[in-house]
Formats: structure tokens, sequence, C-alpha cells
């Protein structure tokens, strides 16, 4: 059987509109003597049809009109997309207090290994407690990769996420907090091209809203200048804005992601995790060992979760914890917050 053609553009059947055009039929009505008599010129008791052309080409305008509007409508949401300026979504994100999006932070997409050798994941799902569903295929992301994003996107936060953002590599390590050394000029652009190639899709548990793309659309770079900078470009997708929504975006404090520093990837992912969270609940370290996607021996773990506590203290940023039959209590310190986090 051949196919039935298809009529219709963005969703609206064309077959459709012919109900809504004139149908060529003369009107009736009454005239003063009470009879019926018709709107259209009576020639030997039959009424005068309109030429067929004129109706087709009204059907044609009308197509031709529908089209353009629906054209116009597209367009309009994707300049949206393109010109969408995270600054304006969050007015208190400043350089000590960054957003970012719940999904990538109340889970594994970010790990804690420390491996100079990243294994690639096809296609893997990630534990997480936030929300979303979340799939990732690309090379292992860790703790600095999360910090090199989020500092990109920070020079990104006033400007159209289309546009390109320009930087030098020396802007860039100084913003981490790394040592100034050729090893961290090298990390940070190979962390740049590990954002690039990634394929992440993430989406609520009913499928209604959701992200899918790479977390860097492009990069380019150039040789150093006068002055010995490299120069540096990055753009992002602009539908990368779908994630900070208001009710599922942290404002992180950087300079304390900082002073944990990038060797302590437990306290790193913590903190970031539980700044995700005004009012932390209990969770046992099986559960933490498998939502952080740590490769450790669950009793190397248990210890190493100690000393990642003990470090978010020395920061200031817990007031205490304890760990109870396995269950890990934290208290975090009062502080003015402006993070929007869940009530949990």
């Amino acid at each position: 059987m051949s196919a039935k053609p298809n009529h219709s553009f963005n969703n609206l059947d064309f077959s459709d509109l012919r109900s809504l055009l004139p149908s060529g039929k003369p009107s009736m009505g009454k005239g003063s003597d009470g009879a019926k008599k018709t709107d259209t010129a009576i020639t030997e008791g039959k009424p005068r049809q309109a030429p067929r052309t004129k109706r087709s080409k009204s059907f044609d305008e009308a197509v031709e009109g529908v089209k353009a509007k629906a054209a116009e409508i597209a367009a309009r949401r994707i300049a949206d997309y393109d010109l969408r300026i995270l600054q304006d979504s969050f007015p208190f994100w400043d350089d000590e207090n960054r957003g970012v999006p719940n999904p990538l932070i109340r889970g594994g997409l970010f790990g804690v290994g420390t491996s100079a050798k990243r294994e690639f994941l096809p296609n893997m799902p990630i534990s997480s407690l936030s929300n979303y569903e979340i799939t990732y295929t690309g090379q292992d992301l860790q703790q600095d990769d999360l910090s090199v994003w989020m500092s990109l996107i920070n020079l990104a936060r006033q400007t159209a996420l289309s546009d390109k953002v320009r930087f030098t590599g020396y802007q860039l390590i100084r913003d981490l907090g790394w040592r100034m050394h050729s090893e961290s000029y090298k990390r940070a652009q190979e962390s740049i091209e590990r954002l690039k190639v990634t394929g992440i899709k993430i989406s609520t548990k009913d499928k209604a809203e959701g992200y899918a793309g790479s977390l860097i659309r492009e990069y380019a770079w150039a040789d150093a200048d006068e002055r010995g900078n490299t120069k540096w470009m990055v753009r992002f997708e602009p539908k990368v804005s779908v994630l900070f929504m208001n009710d599922t975006t942290t404002l992180l404090e950087w300079e304390t992601r900082k002073k944990i520093g990038p060797r302590a990837t437990i306290a790193q992912w913590m903190h970031a995790f539980y700044s995700s969270h005004r009012d932390p609940w209990p969770l046992s370290v099986q559960k933490l060992h498998e939502l952080c996607r740590s490769d450790a021996q669950l009793s190397t773990f248990r210890r190493n979760l100690r000393n990642a506590l003990d470090r978010l203290i020395e920061v200031g940023f817990l007031r205490g914890y304890q760990i109870v039959n396995d269950q890990v209590h934290v208290v975090k310190t009062n502080r003015p917050t402006l993070a929007v986090v869940s009530s949990k």
C-alpha cells in the first residue's frame, strides 16, 4: 500500500483548514417581503457559483499564512534559547556564589576518581538523588571537570549562551586556584576537550522536560599572544539553560570549593552534594559510596569519608557530623544562604 500523503506542518492538518474557508454556497437570508433571497445573483433560477480558481487561491493563501506564522513562532523559540542569559534567572549569582544544576551534583556524573587514565563510559546510567534520570556517554568525568565547567559557565553568565566566550589559559587557571604551571594548562585543556566530547541526557522522571546534548558545544584556541597568554574560546549549547531552573539549581560557594583543594575529591563532591540540600537527611555510607561513584573498596571509602567530613569542618562548611549504625548525619554551619535548593 502506498503511504498516505502528509498534508501537515508543525502538527497542523491542512485538510482541516477547508472547513474554515468559504464553502462557495450562497448564504440565505430574508428580504423585506419576508421571502428568502440569496446574496448572489440569480440567473435562470440557478445560483451563480464562484469560480473554483478563486477558492483554490484563498485556500493556498491560508496555507501559506499558517506556514509563515508557524515558522515565525519556531524562529522566536530558537532565538529565545540563543539569547538566554543565566544572570537574568539568578541575580545573586556572582563570582563567589555560582550556579550549578542539581542533577550535576546530586549523583555520580562527576565522580571522585583521581586516575589520569579516563575510562570510556558508553550510555551509562548515573545514580542520583535528583528527580531526574541521567545517562552519560564519554570519558570518565571527575571533580576537576566539574570545576572547569563551572568556571567557564560563570564566564558566560552575563552573555547570551549562544555567544563565544573568550578567555586566556592564565585567566582560567587563576580562577580555578590551580598551580601556575604548564601541567595545569595541559590539564585544563584536556578537561575542556573531554567536556566537549560528551553525550548527556537528563530528563524528569515523567519525561516532561529535559536536556540532551554536550556540556560544551565548541572549543578553539590560538597561539600565545605577545604576553605569552594562550587565547581560548568556548561556546555552550543554548538549551543547556533548561537545567538552570529556580527549583533545580544551587548557588555554590566557589571559594570554599577552592579551599577544599582539587586533590580532596570526596570532600569536593560532598560539599557540592550537601550544598544542594537545605536540611540534609541521613544517608548510609554505602549509599554515599554509590552516589559519588567511588571505585574504592567500601572499607577504604569509609576511612576516606571520615577524612572528607573532617576537611569540610576545617573549611567551615560543616559544624559537625556523626556516623551511627553506618548512617552519616551532618550538621551544616548556619550561614546566610543564596542557594535555591529543595527542602531536603
